[in-house]
């Protein structure tokens, strides 16, 4: 599971988002899932997230909206612009911050080696070891 906790919509974040809805699709075996968190006050955010959806063709990740601070319990670091958690079974296995503007093509990659790395085993995997 990766959970995307961003401050706002940027190209970086679009390129994300449609990266990490291609893996859910190519990984729906394992049970992969992903969600975004867009933590604003802005008003008009439910808007450019439906159109953020729909130009993107975004399918598998759901889209969300929270408080500037987020979920208190998830402790979102602050200064960070983007924070990506990659977990299993309730689990956090890697918490990656990124800061303002550092979210290119090679983070973005990154997190996906990571999110590569721990994700669930195929139904048909778990078969072959039993």
């Amino acid at each position: 599971m990766a959970v995307v906790f961003a401050r706002e919509i940027t190209p970086g974040l679009t390129s994300l988002v449609k990266k990490l809805d291609d893996a859910v699709a190519k990984n729906s075996d394992c049970k992969m899932g992903s969600y975004v968190v867009v933590m604003t006050d802005d008003d008009k955010m439910e808007d450019a997230l439906k159109t953020m959806a729909d130009k993107e063709k975004i399918k598998k990740v759901v889209l969300t909206i929270d408080n500037p601070n987020g979920p208190p319990k998830w402790k979102i670091a602050k200064d960070a612009d983007v924070t990506v958690l990659l977990y299993v079974k309730n689990t956090v296995k890697e918490s990656i911050a990124i800061e303002k503007g550092k979210l290119d093509d090679k983070a973005i990659d990154g997190v996906l080696a990571k999110l590569d790395s721990i994700k669930p085993e195929k139904k048909d995997e778990k078969k072959k070891d039993k």
